[in-house]
């Protein structure tokens, strides 16, 4: 009897564990990845606009609400949930270390204020024997640092390895982290010695407000992929822009504002897309309307589309 209850209990914690495994397999297999969904996902993302998404697909979003973006003044900046009158410098915290300079400028001949940065280029470069000093909080490497000639160097013991003051490391238990040799350090990978990777994001408001403002579109390169990557570029609307039908029946007009995308003042229904070479931002670009509210444009291959054969641009 006891040999049979045992038997049973081994049975049912057989079977527990079974479920268990096939529902850790199936989480796993839920894994969200990005790069295979359509669309200028990480363009939006970054814009903060809402994501909706379809009853059997919590992954790729099937379009995204941007309306928060409408009605904006012409003559105030945006980022990061902050409003900016013109003049005014970016807020502590809003900007990396490398947004030196940025303010909010008035626009020109009827465009959006945007913001101006300066235009950083890091170009020490230490003498042999010598480095340059890091910090997490600055945009450039410096001061220089010659250990041949400079006494009571602090130094830090990483994974075997020596690093002096101002050299940075990345330790193998917390291969995600950024290091900062500097005094105080004892090998325990916290701050201010080390910090986590911060958020990629393309700033898209601080460097693309009058594009936005414009409802032009983001454009990527062929090796790019649309739905994780930045921008390199924009299409803006002209007078020969033109919508080339798709398969979908009716016009943007008939269908629901949120399930058409927008360029510059044209409307597009699913499946449309853009006739090519009206400018420079559009030959050899093809755009398709796929995931509202914008069409995705990006590059054909060279062994498609030949950029040096377009009409003349005036």
């Amino acid at each position: 009897m006891i040999v049979e209850k045992y038997i049973n209990t081994m049975i049912h914690l057989f079977y527990m564990m079974s479920i268990l495994l096939c529902t850790i397999s199936a989480d796993q297999d839920k894994v969200c990845d990005k790069s295979k969904c359509r669309g200028v996902g990480k363009y939006l993302t970054d814009l903060k606009c809402v994501p909706t998404y379809g009853p059997d697909d919590d992954c790729c979003p099937i379009k995204y609400n941007c309306d928060h973006l409408k009605g904006r003044a012409i003559d105030k900046c945006y980022f990061k949930g902050h409003v900016y009158e013109i003049g005014e410098t970016l807020k502590p915290g809003d900007g990396k270390p490398c947004d030196i300079g940025c303010h909010c400028n008035a626009g020109w001949n009827g465009t959006s204020a945007h913001f101006s940065c300066a235009i950083v280029d890091c170009f020490n470069r230490p003498e042999p024997g010598c480095y340059l000093e890091e910090n997490h909080d600055q945009c450039c490497p410096g001061p220089k640092v010659c250990p041949a000639t400079r006494e009571n160097l602090v130094k830090c013991e990483v994974d075997g390895k020596t690093y002096l003051q101002g050299q940075r490391f990345t330790p193998a238990s917390d291969p995600t982290k950024s290091c900062i040799c500097s005094e105080g350090y004892k090998g325990v990978n916290v701050a201010p010695f080390c910090r986590d990777p911060e958020p990629f994001n393309c700033d898209t408001e601080l460097h693309q407000a009058t594009d936005i403002y414009e409802n032009c579109v983001p454009t990527f390169y062929n090796s790019q992929n649309p739905a994780t990557d930045c921008n390199y570029a924009s299409r803006c609307q002209n007078e020969k822009d033109r919508v080339i039908p798709g398969n979908q029946t009716g016009t943007p007009a008939e269908s629901d504002p949120s399930d058409t995308c927008t360029f510059g003042r044209l409307k597009m229904n699913i499946g449309d897309q853009l006739n090519q070479g009206t400018w420079w931002s559009s030959v050899c670009v093809r755009c398709i309307c796929e995931i509202p509210p914008l069409p995705t444009c990006q590059h054909l291959p060279d062994d498609e589309c030949d950029i040096t054969v377009h009409d003349e641009f005036q």
